[in-house]
């Protein structure tokens, strides 16, 4: 187990963002076509939020709250430094409920890391995940996401659908 790479070495340098007066359906545009689950939230020039799938469906869909990508978006950005591990990020995620967390240098934004990057980096580290959560670790969410393990790739998802009697992730399935 290599609990001491650092969140540089596994975050996403290049993150997808919307101005704070794109609609929400823009922004689902933009997730959906890039199969990402999260967009920054910009304005004047500077992040003001970010708008995962989860803040559509509850606030927008199920609530029907919002017109514009700043309505619905989460404000109380969690963000953590480049040089921490990803174990330091993956007990943050749990902490806080979360899946994603926005990295940040020195006031600046400089990648995103998700709980499906630090899995695929540490398949180990899912079954820690797992029973801080069981022992109160975690956030109260009914909805915790579960990670299942690709067949094919061998890689953690939370996005695992059978087919053909196989588990396959979504880029597995597009793969064929």
């Amino acid at each position: 187990m290599r609990l001491n790479v650092l969140v540089r070495e596994v975050m996403k340098k290049t993150v997808k963002a919307v101005d704070m007066n794109d609609s929400i359906d823009k922004a689902a545009t933009m997730m959906k076509d890039n199969r990402i689950g999260s967009v920054v939230v910009i304005g004047e020039k500077n992040v003001k939020g970010i708008l995962t799938t989860r803040d559509i469906v509850y606030k927008h869909v199920a609530l029907g709250h919002g017109k514009n990508a700043s309505d619905i978006m989460t404000k109380d950005l969690i963000t953590i430094a480049p040089d921490k591990t990803i174990e330091d990020a993956a007990r943050l995620m749990v902490k806080k409920g979360i899946e994603k967390l926005l990295v940040f240098d020195n006031g600046k934004m400089v990648g995103i890391i998700t709980s499906t990057d630090i899995l695929t980096i540490e398949p180990a580290l899912f079954e820690i995940l797992l029973e801080r959560m069981k022992i109160g670790g975690g956030s109260n969410r009914e909805d915790q996401v579960e990670f299942e393990q690709c067949d094919r790739c061998k890689k953690y998802s939370d996005e695992i659908e059978e087919v053909n009697g196989a588990y396959l992730c979504k880029e597995c399935i597009s793969r064929g």
